[in-house]
């Protein structure tokens, strides 16, 4: 989501953090679980430091936009389990019928009016929190992802101790509260376009 040449909170919050996390879990399961020798041409890189300031972000952006759709793919179907369902805003239904009350048209139904609340605000209301809340849920998501996937690898790479035994359960129990905190700010997110878009209805009623 590049506007105007310049990174979004998405870019920041999600592609770019969640890359650059799992480019140095990556780097420690190579080098320190699968003991892969470490390059020795590798001490040569502190002569291209100047290029590696532009090129490692791009890497980590372009890591994390991989990772992305890949989580959302995973989540989709996780939710779909009893314990990982989310949960709905608690006064969802009562908002939702206010805004129906201000639609141009009935036939904007309740399967599409997020989207179009959206829309609505994203064209006349370009400083709403909406973007905030989208980063730090695709933030939490991905990363939701990765620290399970990370639970999952620890099995056949490290040997079963103590010490391991406390990792996993930490890597799994942070890996859940993730995935709820990421609903948390899903939530938020519709619930910050629904009321955005209603007081923008509302203030156009008081002008007319």
């Amino acid at each position: 989501m590049f506007e105007k040449g310049k990174l979004s909170f998405w870019d920041l919050g999600t592609y770019l953090t969640v890359g650059c996390f799992a480019s140095f879990a990556g780097v420690f399961y190579m080098f320190y679980g699968l003991s892969i020798p470490f390059p020795s041409g590798a001490k040569n890189l502190k002569d291209f430091s100047g290029s590696l300031v532009i090129v490692v972000p791009i890497v980590f952006l372009l890591f994390g936009m991989f990772i992305e759709p890949i989580a959302n793919w995973l989540v989709k179907h996780i939710e779909k389990l009893g314990w990982f369902k989310p949960r709905e805003i608690r006064n969802k239904e009562s908002l939702v019928n206010k805004i129906k009350n201000h639609l141009p048209d009935d036939d904007i139904n309740s399967v599409n009016l997020y989207r179009y609340c959206k829309a609505v605000v994203e064209l006349k209301c370009k400083n709403s929190n909406h973007d905030i809340f989208l980063a730090r849920f695709g933030f939490y998501r991905s990363m939701s992802v990765l620290l399970a996937l990370m639970f999952i690898i620890n099995f056949f790479i490290f040997k079963c101790n103590a010490v391991n035994i406390t990792v996993n359960f930490l890597l799994a129990f942070f890996a859940y509260q993730f995935l709820k905190r990421s609903q948390v700010f899903k939530n938020h997110m519709e619930e910050a376009i629904y009321y955005n878009y209603l007081a923008l209805e509302l203030s156009k009623d008081e002008q007319q």
